[in-house]
């Protein structure tokens, strides 16, 4: 199949090739998860281009987002514990820039909250994890509990639904992750919660009880001593996505 060339403009030459450096550097940077020198790469990119942003077409400016968007989930695949996030994540900003017409204006800030995004979303825990290393089973009772966060989960339970020695396992669970199958249940949870929280308008009390998660004085306490911030205050920092263009559907759930 022969694809059709795309002509662009000398301006547009130049806005491609300038966002093809910011995004390797971006990546780079959230591998590392170096958001400070993310968000000083992006200040510079913006005071390169500013004057001639305007020269350049929607279309242009919207392929740049998307590939963006592409190349950090492929990146954050690498955090495989934390991996089922950012496939969500990317499906709800590939839906909205594929649906809705941007404007020049948007740009910048549609760059800012995809980036803020993928890092507010990185994996909290401080245990170095390489996904290619675990067992099959250790792998399965991460990928069921990531799959299922939304619904009541015990260690002992998910063991039987996957037909698991219970012992075996924790053992195994243990020895390779250096934690418990409790404790990621309750980590998977809070990122989880995470997402909600910046994804919908949902109360908090309705996030504990989406989420199962004992009750909604609880949830508080143990996000606040996951992440040493309260909810609201994640929420209110991070909730970028519904300003007045916002990314997530606000009627979504």
């Amino acid at each position: 199949m022969n694809f059709p060339e795309l002509k662009l403009s000398q301006t547009e030459r130049d806005f491609n090739f300038d966002f093809a450096i910011l995004e390797h550097d971006l990546s780079y940077f959230f591998e590392k998860r170096c958001l400070d020198y993310a968000l000083e790469h992006i200040n510079r990119f913006n005071h390169k281009i500013k004057d001639n942003l305007y020269n350049v077409r929607p279309l242009i400016l919207k392929e740049a987002l998307i590939s963006l968007t592409c190349d950090l989930a492929s990146v954050s695949f690498y955090h495989y514990l934390n991996m089922i996030t950012f496939v969500n994540l990317r499906k709800d900003i590939l839906h909205y820039l594929t649906t809705t017409t941007l404007t020049n204006d948007d740009f910048m800030p549609l760059l800012e909250s995809i980036v803020n995004n993928y890092f507010s979303n990185l994996d909290t825990l401080d245990i170095p994890i390489d996904g290619t290393r675990l067992s099959k089973q250790v792998a399965l009772v991460v990928y069921y509990i990531d799959n299922h966060c939304d619904e009541p989960l015990r260690a002992n339970t998910i063991l039987e639904e996957l037909t698991l020695d219970p012992e075996y396992t924790k053992r195994k669970f243990r020895k390779e992750l250096g934690f418990t199958i409790n404790f990621y249940i309750r980590h998977a949870k809070l990122q989880r919660a995470k997402q909600l929280l910046i994804n919908t308008h949902l109360p908090i009390g309705e996030i504990a009880e989406r989420i199962n998660f004992y009750n909604s004085a609880e949830f508080a306490r143990q996000f606040q001593k996951e992440f040493d911030i309260t909810p609201s205050k994640y929420r209110e920092l991070n909730q970028i996505f519904y300003k007045a263009n916002s990314i997530i559907n606000p009627n979504r759930n």
